[in-house]
């Protein structure tokens, strides 16, 4: 049996509109990605001015105009390791040697958390009864566990960073303190010489 030109044209008509459809959806889904990136960007940026003190804690929580996008942010304070990076070397120069400050922007401390809860509790109080990972709509927790993983990765980096530099300046140490050695037997060793 052969088809004729009519069902031809329907199956083209019905293939080109599911390619259509599908290529909608597949904007649609690039579109919700995007989104949520945003998204994820806007808590980590947030939470990293927040921990270097460049907002506070009422400036963090007014950004966030959504109820879904206030759920997003408890859950993902809820999430963040409390002061992953810990000081390990002085931060101020003593001497002759430098110090090494520790990378603010991640260190989330304990009593901050419990401060921003308290303020959601006094606001929003309904809200953050008892919010949960699976309580958050697909595309809020796409944006959570996208700001996780990228939060985490810049923790890593951060750490990576400040134990290289602490390195640095124990190294300088060590370098300085074994010149002062070597000139001070020199000296003595003049002064016995003579």
């Amino acid at each position: 049996m052969s088809a004729s030109p009519e069902q031809g044209l329907d199956y083209e008509v019905v293939t080109n509109l599911e390619k259509s459809e599908s290529d909608e959806n597949l904007q649609v889904e690039e579109d919700t990605l995007e989104n949520s990136t945003e998204l994820s960007l806007k808590l980590i940026n947030s939470m990293q001015s927040f921990n270097s003190r460049e907002i506070d804690q009422y400036e963090l929580i007014n950004s966030y105009k959504i109820e879904d996008e206030l759920k997003c942010l408890i859950v993902f304070i809820k999430a963040l390791p409390h002061n992953p990076i810990t000081q390990i070397y002085p931060e101020n120069p003593f001497l002759f040697f430098k110090g090494v400050p520790v990378p603010t922007a991640f260190n989330l401390q304990e009593n901050d958390v419990s401060d921003i809860e308290n303020f959601l509790k006094g606001q929003y109080s309904e809200l953050v009864k008892e919010i949960r990972l699976h309580d958050l709509e697909p595309y809020y927790l796409d944006a959570y566990e996208t700001a996780v993983q990228i939060y985490n990765e810049m923790i890593e980096k951060a750490r990576n960073t400040y134990i290289s530099n602490v390195k640095a300046a124990k190294s300088q140490v060590i370098e300085i303190s074994a010149a002062l050695v070597c000139g001070l037997v020199i000296v003595f060793s003049l002064i016995g010489i003579s």
